[in-house]
Protein backbone atom coordinates (compact mmCIF):
# COMPACT_ATOMS: atom_id res chain seq x y z
CA UNK A 1 0.00 0.00 0.00
CA UNK A 2 1.32 3.26 -1.13
CA UNK A 3 1.46 6.02 1.86
CA UNK A 4 0.36 8.95 1.06
CA UNK A 5 1.35 10.82 3.87
CA UNK A 6 5.05 10.28 2.14
CA UNK A 7 3.92 12.88 -0.43
CA UNK A 8 1.09 15.20 0.53
CA UNK A 9 0.52 17.61 3.23
CA UNK A 10 -2.36 18.53 5.05
CA UNK A 11 -3.27 21.98 3.47
CA UNK A 12 -6.56 22.82 5.68
CA UNK A 13 -8.98 21.15 7.39
CA UNK A 14 -13.17 22.31 8.53
CA UNK A 15 -15.25 20.85 10.02
CA UNK A 16 -18.92 20.73 8.26
CA UNK A 17 -21.34 18.89 10.59
CA UNK A 18 -21.37 18.12 14.39
CA UNK A 19 -24.28 16.35 15.38
CA UNK A 20 -24.88 14.98 18.94
CA UNK A 21 -27.69 13.67 21.12
CA UNK A 22 -27.96 11.82 24.15
CA UNK A 23 -31.29 10.30 25.36
CA UNK A 24 -30.50 10.19 29.03
CA UNK A 25 -28.58 11.54 31.83
CA UNK A 26 -25.68 9.28 32.84
CA UNK A 27 -23.96 9.07 35.94
CA UNK A 28 -20.23 8.91 36.49
CA UNK A 29 -18.55 5.80 36.71
CA UNK A 30 -20.63 4.18 34.28
CA UNK A 31 -19.33 1.73 31.70
CA UNK A 32 -20.29 1.77 28.01
CA UNK A 33 -19.46 -0.25 24.65
CA UNK A 34 -18.96 2.01 21.69
CA UNK A 35 -18.58 1.14 18.13
CA UNK A 36 -16.97 3.84 16.19
CA UNK A 37 -17.07 3.94 12.10
CA UNK A 38 -15.19 6.18 10.08
CA UNK A 39 -15.68 6.77 6.56
CA UNK A 40 -13.34 8.41 3.98
CA UNK A 41 -13.95 9.49 0.68
CA UNK A 42 -11.53 11.38 -1.43
CA UNK A 43 -12.78 14.18 -4.41
CA UNK A 44 -10.81 15.68 -6.90
CA UNK A 45 -10.13 19.54 -6.88
CA UNK A 46 -8.82 21.97 -8.89
CA UNK A 47 -4.87 22.16 -8.68
CA UNK A 48 -3.25 25.30 -7.63
CA UNK A 49 0.04 24.34 -9.14
CA UNK A 50 1.64 21.58 -11.32
CA UNK A 51 0.74 19.14 -8.47
CA UNK A 52 -2.79 18.05 -7.35
CA UNK A 53 -4.41 18.54 -4.26
CA UNK A 54 -7.34 16.47 -3.31
CA UNK A 55 -10.31 16.78 -0.55
CA UNK A 56 -11.54 14.23 1.93
CA UNK A 57 -14.20 13.63 3.69
CA UNK A 58 -13.98 12.07 7.19
CA UNK A 59 -17.21 10.77 8.05
CA UNK A 60 -16.98 9.72 12.15
CA UNK A 61 -20.58 7.70 13.44
CA UNK A 62 -20.07 6.95 17.26
CA UNK A 63 -23.49 5.17 18.91
CA UNK A 64 -22.76 3.89 22.24
CA UNK A 65 -25.09 1.92 25.00
CA UNK A 66 -24.21 1.03 28.49
CA UNK A 67 -23.00 -2.38 28.73
CA UNK A 68 -25.80 -5.59 28.46
CA UNK A 69 -28.27 -3.08 26.90
CA UNK A 70 -29.80 -3.15 23.49
CA UNK A 71 -27.08 -1.69 20.89
CA UNK A 72 -30.03 -0.88 18.70
CA UNK A 73 -31.14 1.63 20.85
CA UNK A 74 -27.92 3.65 21.51
CA UNK A 75 -27.51 6.44 24.64
CA UNK A 76 -25.57 8.39 23.06
CA UNK A 77 -24.64 9.36 18.90
CA UNK A 78 -22.06 11.41 17.24
CA UNK A 79 -21.52 12.01 14.09
CA UNK A 80 -18.90 14.57 13.06
CA UNK A 81 -17.76 15.16 9.39
CA UNK A 82 -14.39 17.06 8.48
CA UNK A 83 -13.27 18.24 5.08
CA UNK A 84 -9.44 18.07 5.05
CA UNK A 85 -7.43 19.04 2.06
CA UNK A 86 -4.30 17.48 1.14
CA UNK A 87 -2.05 19.34 -1.21
CA UNK A 88 1.10 16.82 -2.92
CA UNK A 89 4.33 18.21 -1.86
CA UNK A 90 6.87 16.01 -4.19
CA UNK A 91 7.53 13.69 -6.37
CA UNK A 92 5.70 13.02 -9.55
CA UNK A 93 1.98 13.93 -9.46
CA UNK A 94 -0.42 11.25 -8.18
CA UNK A 95 -3.37 10.84 -10.44
CA UNK A 96 -7.18 10.84 -8.71
CA UNK A 97 -7.14 7.05 -9.30
CA UNK A 98 -3.67 5.94 -6.77
CA UNK A 99 -5.39 8.69 -4.69
CA UNK A 100 -8.45 7.03 -4.46
CA UNK A 101 -6.47 3.74 -3.95
CA UNK A 102 -4.61 4.77 -1.07
CA UNK A 103 -6.39 7.03 0.71
CA UNK A 104 -6.81 5.35 3.54
CA UNK A 105 -3.28 5.76 4.53
CA UNK A 106 -4.23 9.42 5.64
CA UNK A 107 -6.05 8.21 8.61
CA UNK A 108 -3.18 8.60 10.44
CA UNK A 109 -3.52 12.35 10.46
CA UNK A 110 -7.43 12.39 10.96
CA UNK A 111 -7.87 10.34 13.68
CA UNK A 112 -6.06 12.84 16.21
CA UNK A 113 -7.64 15.52 14.62
CA UNK A 114 -11.16 14.03 14.74
CA UNK A 115 -10.29 13.13 18.56
CA UNK A 116 -9.42 16.96 19.31
CA UNK A 117 -12.54 17.79 17.68
CA UNK A 118 -14.89 15.43 19.90
CA UNK A 119 -13.11 15.21 23.53
CA UNK A 120 -14.66 18.53 24.52
CA UNK A 121 -18.55 16.99 23.02
CA UNK A 122 -18.12 14.03 25.56
CA UNK A 123 -17.05 15.62 28.49
CA UNK A 124 -19.88 18.06 28.22
CA UNK A 125 -22.10 15.14 27.74
CA UNK A 126 -20.51 13.44 30.65
CA UNK A 127 -19.26 10.94 28.53
CA UNK A 128 -15.26 11.20 29.77
CA UNK A 129 -14.89 7.94 30.02
CA UNK A 130 -15.71 7.26 25.67
CA UNK A 131 -12.18 6.85 24.30
CA UNK A 132 -11.72 7.19 20.12
CA UNK A 133 -8.89 5.97 18.72
CA UNK A 134 -5.77 7.63 18.14
CA UNK A 135 -4.74 5.94 15.36
CA UNK A 136 -4.91 2.89 13.00
CA UNK A 137 -5.29 -0.27 14.59
CA UNK A 138 -2.00 -1.84 14.96
CA UNK A 139 -1.51 -5.46 13.05
CA UNK A 140 1.79 -6.45 15.22
CA UNK A 141 0.53 -9.63 16.81
CA UNK A 142 -2.10 -7.89 19.10
CA UNK A 143 -5.69 -9.31 19.52
CA UNK A 144 -7.84 -5.78 19.39
CA UNK A 145 -11.89 -6.38 20.28
CA UNK A 146 -12.41 -3.55 18.21
CA UNK A 147 -13.26 -3.12 14.22
CA UNK A 148 -12.69 -0.25 12.53
CA UNK A 149 -14.23 1.17 8.93
CA UNK A 150 -11.99 2.99 6.29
Amino acid sequence: MTNLLDHFALAHTQMTRLNADLTEIVTQGQNFNAKVELKLTPREMPAESDLPQYQVTARLLCRGNREAENPDQPLFTIELVLQAVYRQIHGEAVDFETFSRHHGSLTRQLYPLIHHQLQPVLKQFGLDQVKLPYDLASTGGQDKPSRQVH
